[in-house]
C-alpha cells in the first residue's frame, strides 16, 4: 500500500511536469537540457512562480505553482524540486531519458512497475529553429499532446494541448496565448501574461541565476 501511494504521488509530479512543459514559450539555441524549460546561457538555477500549469488539470494550490531546477554548466538538469532528474531507482523524476545530438532531451521515461500509477514517458519534438514544436506525455491513464506556435518575434504565441483520459474515455483541449513582458540581460524571460480562450488569465515570473563567465 505504501509502495502504491508513492506510485500514486510520482505521478501526479510527473503529470504537472507535463502540464508545466505544455505551458512554456519560445525556445532559443539549444544547450543541453535547457532547451526543454525555455532557457539559455549558463543557467545555474531556475525559480518558476505562478506557472499555473499543474493547476489547470489538478486544480489550483499554492504550493503548485512554484517550480525550482538546477542545472550543471553544461546545460544538464540535475535536481527538479529537490528531486534528482535522471537516476534509475530512488526519488528521480525520470528512471532514463535520450538526449540528441545537440544535448536536448528528447525522452525521459519513468518506471515505477508495470502500469502502475507514476510510470510514464514524455518526448520532445524541436522545430528546425530548435525551438519544442510538440512535447508528449503518456501512461497507463491518460495522454497529454501539446504542439506550439510562434510569433514573428520569436516567442510562442500559443500553445493548443488535447488531453485523453484512458479511464473515462474523455478528451479535453486547452489553448492558451502567451505575451513576454520583462526579459534579462541573458535574453530569457522573467515576466509573461498567459490567457486562456475562456478569458482567464495569470501572471508568471521566473528568477534565474548563473554560473560565472569564464
Amino acid at each position: 500500500r505504501k509502495i502504491m501511494k508513492i506510485g500514486f504521488m510520482k505521478r501526479i509530479v510527473y503529470v504537472k511536469l507535463a502540464l508545466i512543459l505544455m505551458m512554456m514559450p519560445s525556445l532559443v539555441k539549444a544547450q543541453g537540457d535547457l532547451a526543454a524549460f525555455d532557457l539559455k546561457g549558463k543557467v545555474k538555477q531556475c525559480t518558476w512562480v505562478n506557472h499555473k500549469a499543474g493547476c489547470i488539470y489538478q486544480g489550483f494550490s499554492k504550493d503548485a505553482n512554484k517550480e525550482v531546477l538546477l542545472f550543471a554548466q553544461n546545460g544538464r538538469c540535475l535536481k527538479w524540486n529537490g528531486g534528482t532528474f535522471v537516476k534509475m531507482g530512488g526519488d528521480a523524476l525520470y528512471s532514463e531519458c535520450s538526449r540528441d545530438a545537440k544535448g536536448r532531451i528528447t525522452s525521459g521515461e519513468l518506471y515505477t512497475a508495470y502500469y502502475n500509477p507514476g510510470s510514464g514517458e514524455d518526448t520532445f519534438t524541436y522545430n528546425a529553429n530548435g525551438k519544442l514544436a510538440k512535447h508528449t506525455y503518456e501512461d497507463a491513464g491518460m495522454s497529454i499532446v501539446t504542439t506550439f506556435a510562434y510569433g514573428t518575434d520569436g516567442n510562442v504565441s500559443s500553445t493548443i494541448s488535447k488531453i485523453e483520459d484512458y479511464n473515462t474515455e474523455k478528451t479535453s483541449t486547452i489553448k492558451v496565448s502567451y505575451t513576454v513582458q520583462a526579459k534579462d540581460a541573458k535574453g530569457n524571460w522573467t515576466k509573461r501574461l498567459a490567457r486562456r480562450t475562456n478569458g482567464s488569465s495569470w501572471v508568471e515570473t521566473r528568477t534565474i541565476t548563473y554560473y560565472p563567465a569564464k
